[in-house]
């Protein structure tokens, strides 16, 4: 087996072992205690081509993120920002462009948020409570237009669907019939 190196998380009631590769391209192989370790070479062996593939396409965004940032889908090379101006550009862009677009798309849907928040957020997009508050992450303005709008309307269809149902896809899709290009514009979160 080519060396993989790899930390173990365990945890008594996990029921599955998974891979999780961090932002940073090492791997995490979460199980319970008792997968043997020789268990879990097997499976790492097994997905070899899938978790290179995946650090790949990790290390290949870090360097294009050295060399530049994303500012609405484009990048932007030898910015001179700091890391708190950069945050604050993109805090001013997704408030701007969501609110906007849930002016545009809850009047549409007749779906109106009780609350709207912003936030700082290194794995979600956005979330629907269970009393229709909407949150948002700062860094969807480094994405595409196009994917913003995708997820204002995603997260707007969970104020009358809270789960990822049937029900709620032909929903979303009613609105933006184009939502699974859209949604594909950041796989492997590739602006996270």
């Amino acid at each position: 087996m080519s060396e993989i190196v790899y930390q173990i998380d365990r945890k008594i009631s996990r029921k599955n072992t998974y891979i999780a590769i961090k932002n940073d391209a090492t791997i995490l192989i979460k199980t319970n205690f008792f997968v043997t370790k020789k268990s879990i070479d097997l499976f790492v062996e097994k997905k070899m081509d899938w978790i290179l593939k995946h650090q790949n396409n990790i290390l290949k965004r870090k360097q294009t993120l050295e060399n530049g940032v994303y500012i609405l889908g484009v990048l932007h090379k030898n910015c001179t920002y700091t890391k708190e101006e950069l945050e604050n550009i993109y805090e001013q862009k997704a408030k701007e462009f969501i609110l906007n677009f849930i002016d545009i798309h809850s009047k549409r849907m007749q779906l109106f948020p009780n609350k709207i928040s912003f936030r700082k957020n290194k794995t979600r997009w956005g979330s629907c409570s269970a009393k229709n508050n909407l949150s948002f992450n700062i860094y969807l303005a480094k994405t595409p237009v196009e994917f913003i709008e995708y997820v204002t309307i995603h997260e707007l269809a969970h104020i009358r669907h809270k789960n990822h149902s049937k029900e709620f896809w032909r929903f979303v899709e009613s609105f933006l019939p184009d939502y699974k290009r859209r949604k594909a514009i950041v796989k492997n979160g590739y602006y996270l």
